[in-house]
């Protein structure tokens, strides 16, 4: 009896590369934005902290809460 170990085959869709997602034309854009406000000099401060915390949620990976459940979490749903 011959046994032999195999590497599950994926069925739908192209191999990830290394586990890392590939980000979108959309997704790149949005990021390249973030960058521009960070190191634009004459960028409003009140814009810099908001690109620093867009980065910052998106790296936690949460999930964003709609209207609906932050009403909710506030008791006034």
């Amino acid at each position: 009896m011959n046994t032999k170990a195999t590497k599950a085959k994926r069925k739908n869709g192209p191999a990830a590369l290394n586990g890392s997602q590939v980000k979108t034309q959309e997704e790149l854009d949005f990021d390249a934005l973030l960058t521009r406000i960070e190191n634009d000099p004459d960028a409003h401060w009140a814009l810099k902290e908001m690109a620093t915390l867009r980065r910052k949620r998106d790296a936690s990976g949460e999930p964003y809460l709609t209207i609906e459940q932050i009403m909710a979490e506030l008791g006034r749903g």
